[in-house]
């Protein structure tokens, strides 16, 4: 999950110009995640939707320990296989953190879970927030950024989030997640 001392670092790293990174609401809250959705809207008002990605790309909650271990094993195990033939065999990993993939015709990467209607949003902020839930899909970008460090892990490639399609909480549970990754080194 998401903190606002990692989003500012990864700004910073990411090069946000200096007046626009003075123009954010950092709260001095370490361990905190209260602060994040007001954040979050600061983040759609000052920066573009590229630079949104990218920052949230890099969050991503729980990227290590178990789930982390069962896909850099998968990875190593199928070292010699292709993108194409791995795919299939991600279902064979031993981990809570399943996603469904698939390689399109232009070489992106469909990630999602979840069906529509079914409101199975993993994200504990989310959760907390009263109904009707209509979460910027800045913020689910974290979600995506879970998935991209597993994935990376598991297909031994490096991933882009291009875009974060549908979430379950920008649509108050009528859709799923879903993240659109672009493939930028590797086969």
């Amino acid at each position: 999950m998401a903190n606002a001392v990692k989003i500012r670092k990864t700004m910073l790293k990411q090069g946000i110009a200096e007046e626009i990174a003075r123009q954010f609401d950092f709260p001095d809250v370490r361990g905190s995640y209260a602060p994040i959705l007001p954040l979050v809207a600061q983040m759609d008002e000052l920066l573009t939707p590229d630079q949104c990605l990218a920052i949230m790309q890099e969050q991503g909650c729980s990227i290590t320990g178990k789930p982390d271990k069962a896909y850099r094993a998968f990875g190593k195990e199928n070292a010699d296989k292709t993108v194409a033939e791995r795919i299939p065999l991600l279902d064979d990993i031993d981990t809570v953190h399943k996603y469904n993939v698939r390689l399109n015709l232009d070489g992106t990467l469909s990630v999602w879970w979840g069906e529509q209607g079914y409101d199975d949003c993993p994200c504990p902020v989310v959760k907390d927030v009263p109904r009707p839930r209509l979460i910027s899909k800045t913020h689910c970008a974290c979600c995506g950024g879970h998935a991209r460090h597993h994935l990376q892990n598991g297909l031994g490639v490096k991933l882009k989030l291009q875009n974060v399609v549908s979430s379950s909480a920008s649509s108050d549970g009528k859709e799923r997640c879903e993240f659109l990754f672009e493939i930028v080194e590797g086969k």
